[in-house]
């Protein structure tokens, strides 16, 4: 008898591909705010007051004028320490308030932070897509394999379970392992190649001659009410 194998589906694959697309759309668009965008805002911002200060009497404190000075020719949001960065908060927040939009160093902080945990997100991501990608069904001879490891000799079937085939299009089987132990594996037309695993389904119907069919005549190929497609 020919190996049979049901692969996943590139349904699945391109909505883990998606994923793994959006969490680095995200990862990129906070990264660049909280990086470079929102610093260059702020020092820009600190360029604009001192612009606007100049003059023979500036509208500010001398030391807080100061202080805008220093962090122009400091190297800016980059180059301060968290201390500096909460003392401008204050300078620019007042009052009186100096400008509008400024970013606190709580934001930037906070904006950094999401970007870690979007770090993890893709990467949970990609391990996801890979873990998926992996997923297959197998029968063979002497053997059904829902998942790789899981080798299942047909006379250790004992419960097919159709009742979610037509809704969902999901099998399920209870079987034995080698150390007699019970245990329940999952066929899903959603997620390994239908036509394939249909003749896998098939097969365990004519092999798995000791396993109780629940419901007891089933046929994988009826149409399925709610998506009116071939199952």
């Amino acid at each position: 008898m020919p190996q049979i194998i049901a692969r996943a589906t590139n349904t699945v694959r391109n909505k883990n591909i998606a994923m793994v697309v959006l969490c680095l759309v995200f990862l990129c668009w906070f990264a660049y705010d909280g990086f470079v965008s929102w610093p260059k805002q702020n020092d820009e911002k600190v360029a604009e007051i001192l612009r606007r200060m100049d003059g023979p009497t500036p509208e500010i404190d001398p030391q807080h004028l100061q202080e805008l000075q220093a962090w122009k020719t400091g190297g800016g949001w980059n180059a301060a320490t968290s201390e500096s960065r909460k003392q401008m908060d204050e300078i620019i927040n007042g009052p009186p308030k100096l400008a509008e939009g400024w970013r606190s160093n709580l934001d930037l902080v906070m904006q950094r932070w999401i970007v870690l945990g979007l770090i993890g997100a893709v990467a949970g991501a990609i391990w996801w897509l890979i873990h998926c990608q992996h997923r297959r069904a197998i029968a063979e001879e002497l053997f059904v394999s829902p998942a790789r490891g899981a080798n299942v000799p047909w006379d250790n079937i004992e419960i097919v379970d159709n009742t979610r085939w037509k809704s969902a299009g999901i099998v399920e089987i209870t079987y034995v392992d080698a150390n007699g132990i019970k245990k329940k594996a999952k066929f899903d037309d959603y997620e390994t190649e239908r036509e394939p695993l249909i003749q896998i389904l098939d097969l365990i119907g004519e092999k798995a001659l000791k396993a109780e069919f629940i419901p007891k005549e089933e046929s994988h190929k009826e149409e399925s009410p709610e998506t009116g497609s071939e199952k």
